[in-house]
């Protein structure tokens, strides 16, 4: 279902953008590094701030989301970032706690 809905959003880009997002996924699958896939994702030449938007729009533009997906799984598993936890792990940790 999300990578339906990842091919529905795709279809949004321009043609640009599907390009600069093809280019991101080749680097990601290469295992780039992560420092050098986030200049190259976020950098000044991203395609995410050729057109006028406004910061808001730039964080929910398809083509930042699936960016942002992306450059975070290379932090992982590059370790240069810990594993975001599942929603239900806080609450979980926080219930057992207590009964200790």
């Amino acid at each position: 279902m999300k990578q339906a809905a990842i091919r529905k959003e795709e279809s949004d880009l321009s043609a640009a953008e599907r390009r600069f997002l093809e280019r991101a996924r080749t680097k990601f699958q290469d295992k780039a590094d992560w420092f050098e896939f986030e200049d190259f994702a976020f950098g000044s030449r991203s395609p995410l701030y050729s057109a006028t938007r406004s910061h808001r729009d730039v964080l929910t533009h398809p083509l930042y989301l699936e960016l942002k997906e992306m450059w975070l799984q290379l932090g992982v598993q590059q370790g240069r970032i810990a594993a975001p936890e599942g929603p239900t792990s806080n609450a979980t940790r926080r219930k057992t706690s207590r009964r200790r």
